[in-house]
């Protein structure tokens, strides 16, 4: 089975793209649907968490996410730690759900992950699909997905690369400033690539 990385920042589209690789035929492995199920229920993790960062759980004891973004992505050194903590549970987690994709007799795995550089995991991956978008077009798909403020929305993409940073790094690039239809053919093309 082929892994293939899925990365991009904030607001960019990951998901919307790895649902059209999924309709190919591909399976999805999310990365952030991973951690925020261990932000519910893995109190190894939550205790580190803690540990490091202070209050902020919940009192059900799970993470308040809003709080901790609110120290994390206004410091890098913070942000750099809570990747260095979470990464490892995340890993073993997606590592679980790679087998059982690979025994389901799936050809291509797409790994939506956000900080897949910044993590290391992009060892594991037989190629990088970076998603990129204006920086305004996302700044207006956070607003409207996440319900935050604009100088919120612009703190989060100040804290995270820039488009350069992708195509740097990636083998593949898919723009998503445009229309779902022009999107729709740049996946079915790349799966095409991918299928090879």
């Amino acid at each position: 089975m082929k892994i293939i990385g899925l990365t991009g920042g904030s607001g960019a589209g990951k998901s919307v793209v790895a649902a059209e690789f999924q309709k190919l035929g591909a399976g999805i492995v999310d990365a952030d649907a991973i951690y925020r199920k261990l932000c519910d229920e893995n109190l190894d993790m939550l205790s580190e968490l803690e540990n490091e960062f202070g209050d902020i759980l919940t009192i059900d004891k799970k993470l308040d996410r809003a709080k901790l973004a609110n120290i994390v992505f206004s410091d890098n050194n913070k942000l750099k730690k809570l990747n260095e903590i979470t990464i490892l549970y995340i890993k073993k987690a997606s590592d679980e759900r790679f087998k059982v994709l690979k025994d389901k007799g799936i050809k291509i795995a797409i790994y939506d992950a956000p900080t897949l550089f910044q993590t290391g995991t992009d060892a594991m991956c037989d190629g990088v699909i970076g998603i990129i978008a204006d920086r305004n077009i996302r700044i207006e798909r956070i607003i409207k997905r996440d319900n935050i403020s604009e100088n919120a929305a612009k703190a989060r993409i100040d804290a995270q690369p820039d488009n350069k940073f992708y195509y740097d790094r990636c083998q593949y690039i898919i723009e998503n400033n445009v229309s779902h239809e022009t999107l729709q053919n740049q996946v079915k093309q790349l799966w095409k690539k991918l299928v090879k």
